[in-house]
């Protein structure tokens, strides 16, 4: 049985370009890159709550492309134009950022995967620096893999 959830627009539980999802339960989280925001929805569907508009100041995203939950229940979302990754409470707070733009060892441009080790670290690809970049689970920086 085909079923659709959303459609396209920028209001609530609709999208444009969604590109990331994590699914924790019954719950969804979709990273709506053209709408520059965090959805929440059930998996049956039913819009929840959003996070985000478009900037580069607190609670804004500029392209979100990846949304994962860690083992503390926090979200974790790729800023791809602003160069960071931005975790956040269920509530939509900021608990914290992981600047890339900062030059150094563990700088970063354009993250897009997102993923967690069993120590909950976290691994960001970042496309354009050509990087896998590791950082722990209080967001500093432990080694990176690739060009760098």
């Amino acid at each position: 049985q085909k079923r659709t959830i959303g459609s396209h627009g920028n209001g609530d539980g609709q999208f444009y370009q969604p590109f990331g999802l994590f699914i924790m339960g019954d719950v969804m989280y979709v990273a709506d890159y053209g709408n520059h925001c965090i959805q929440k929805l059930t998996t049956g569907g039913q819009f929840m709550q959003k996070f985000g508009q478009h900037g580069s100041s607190q609670g804004q995203f500029d392209g979100p492309v990846s949304v994962i939950v860690d083992q503390r229940d926090r979200l974790m979302v790729s800023d791809f134009y602003n160069h960071r990754v931005v975790i956040l409470d269920h509530a939509g707070t900021l608990i914290l950022t992981i600047n890339g733009s900062i030059s150094g060892s563990h700088s970063f441009q354009h993250p897009y995967g997102l993923a967690l080790d069993p120590q909950g670290n976290i691994h960001v690809a970042a496309c354009h620096s050509n990087t896998i970049k590791v950082f722990t689970p209080e967001g500093t920086y432990v080694r990176s893999y690739g060009d760098a």
